[in-house]
């Protein structure tokens, strides 16, 4: 059992809510960084980001039954920021493929592919603990 500041995060399934819902405070952070220098910020993205972080957040630290259902949404937060930054980012996506400015997309795609991966390993680690269990 380990101790964060007073609170105890007993199982793995915790720790993995942990750190997805840091995973996902730091994506969500960086897409308002990126996206923003890149004219292509949507608060939607953001907003999803940040409430799936805290939804993690409370589960993994908040020691009370009715928490448990924070774990699933979430799984949902995260899924509709992902797809949100999908579609916020199609124009950008569409001219880098076709190599082409059509568009007229006003970023590169390093940004996005980094949101991407980040967003994915944060949704990832959040299904995986939805199969954990959350107290010994």
């Amino acid at each position: 059992m380990a101790q964060v500041k007073g609170i105890k995060v007993q199982t793995a399934g915790s720790w993995l809510s942990l750190v997805s819902g840091a995973l996902s405070l730091v994506t969500g952070i960086y897409y308002a960084v990126a996206a923003g220098a890149a004219n292509n910020f949507t608060a939607t993205v953001l907003v999803c980001f940040l409430l799936g972080a805290v939804c993690a957040l409370a589960y993994s630290l908040v020691p009370s039954d009715w928490v448990d259902i924070l774990n699933l949404v979430a799984v949902v937060f995260i899924v509709v920021a992902i797809l949100e930054f999908i579609v916020s980012s199609i124009a950008t996506l569409a001219d880098v493929l076709s190599g082409i400015t059509m568009f007229g997309s006003s970023g590169g795609i390093e940004y996005i592919a980094i949101t991407l991966v980040l967003g994915a390993i944060s949704l990832v680690v959040e299904l995986v603990s939805c199969f954990m269990k959350r107290t010994k």
